[in-house]
């Protein structure tokens, strides 16, 4: 008898430990068609409390510590392997490069037609071994730099282009912008002669409003509109693509090859008066009469897009923001979506801050300081917490 009900005991117990555990989530399904491996997501993340802390470590603005002014028009940044941070200042034209503590170290070429010269700086890379590619799209040249910044060679371009994507150290991604009735993007690979190697295929393009009434005839961005956002995986030398009114994230291998899309349920944002009221505030540089004309011509959609922006980590995780926001202590916080490798849904974070680019574990982005109106670069320590 006694025996009898020890076993009773034991089986109480663990059945009831069974009831008790949690079955373990599942990410994604994966299925395969046609050589395409297809990642469904579920809504909900693989680690709903996963969330992610930026602290600030570094900031550069326009003086240095001394009080001289070393940037005047900067734009566009990069880090290399050693922490060494290049601006691009369209003042004077040319690269500088600050080192992990913030002084400028060094400048790279100046305003010119000359062999290391620029006319006008669209986009810059680095090799994984930190050489330097310029694109000049006014130019249509791209230039290539030594570690040291010493110019190697360069060489041009037919039609149009703006941006990298991805580099090895034999070749580079970019964009081709062919422009006409239908305009036409294209993103290649080329060797560093400039020669075409393959292509990832043809995208989207983003279209504008044509505003010609009254005399006046201009172009200007639509809002929430459909076109293809691009970003590059530096880490696998990936492409990510996605037409922005669709959940579905397409991924090319370094060879130019469609081999994954990504999905994940997403219920899309209906547009709001306040939308409008918001997107004619935005536009600057224009008269009130222009104001009144875009107004007038705006059609807005019924739902937002999901997205306008992606970026790949260096740990080859995608940042997909989207269009969702909210309210928090005063701050208007924006929803991020970040997939793994593997395109696994891996959690969803709320920031207040602009994401750029990500290197060695830290996070360096471009912001504009409230008081002065000039841009300041920040370099912040990325941390990643666990919220019960």
């Amino acid at each position: 008898m006694k025996n009898f009900l020890l076993c009773i005991l034991v089986l109480g117990f663990f059945c009831c430990l069974a009831c008790s555990t949690k079955p373990e989530r599942t990410a994604a399904s994966v299925e395969v068609i046609d050589g395409i491996e297809y990642v469904h997501n579920t809504e909900t993340p693989l680690h709903p409390g996963r969330a992610v802390v930026f602290e600030e470590e570094l900031s550069i603005g326009n003086e240095d510590a001394e009080g001289n002014i070393v940037l005047y028009r900067p734009s566009l940044h990069l880090v290399d392997s050693e922490g060494n941070i290049y601006i691009c200042d369209f003042q004077d034209m040319q690269i500088k490069v600050f080192d992990p503590d913030g002084r400028l170290s060094r400048t790279i070429g100046r305003k010119g037609d000359g062999p290391g010269e620029f006319q006008s700086i669209g986009e810059i890379a680095l090799l994984p071994d930190d050489r330097l590619l310029v694109l000049d799209w006014e130019a249509h040249r791209i230039s290539l730099f030594d570690t040291e910044g010493k110019f190697v060679n360069s060489h041009r371009f037919m039609n149009w282009s703006y941006d990298f994507y991805a580099t090895t150290n034999a070749y580079y991604v970019r964009d081709e912008n062919i422009f006409g009735p239908e305009t036409q993007l294209s993103v290649k690979a080329y060797d560093l002669s400039g020669q075409e190697l393959f292509s990832f295929g043809k995208f989207v393009y983003s279209h504008s409003l044509e505003i010609n009434e009254g005399g006046r005839r201009f172009s200007i961005s639509k809002p929430f509109g459909v076109y293809s956002i691009l970003a590059g995986d530096q880490k696998n030398a990936r492409l990510y693509h996605c037409l922005n009114d669709t959940y579905t994230i397409e991924v090319y291998d370094r060879d130019g090859k469609l081999f994954r899309k990504i999905d994940r349920p997403y219920k899309l944002i209906p547009v709001t008066g306040k939308d409008r009221e918001d997107y004619l505030e935005s536009i600057r540089g224009i008269s009130e009469g222009d104001r009144a004309l875009v107004d007038k011509n705006l059609e807005m959609p019924s739902v937002k897009n999901i997205t306008d922006s992606m970026v790949v980590d260096d740990s080859g995780n995608l940042w997909v923001e989207t269009n969702e926001e909210k309210q928090e202590e005063g701050k208007t916080l924006v929803a991020f979506d970040i997939f793994n490798e593997d395109g696994i849904y891996e959690a969803k974070v709320w920031l207040d801050i602009s994401l750029g680019l990500f290197r060695n574990g830290k996070m360096y982005t471009r912001e504009t300081d409230k008081e002065s109106g000039y841009r300041v670069y920040k370099r912040y320590r990325v941390d990643w917490i666990e919220k019960r």
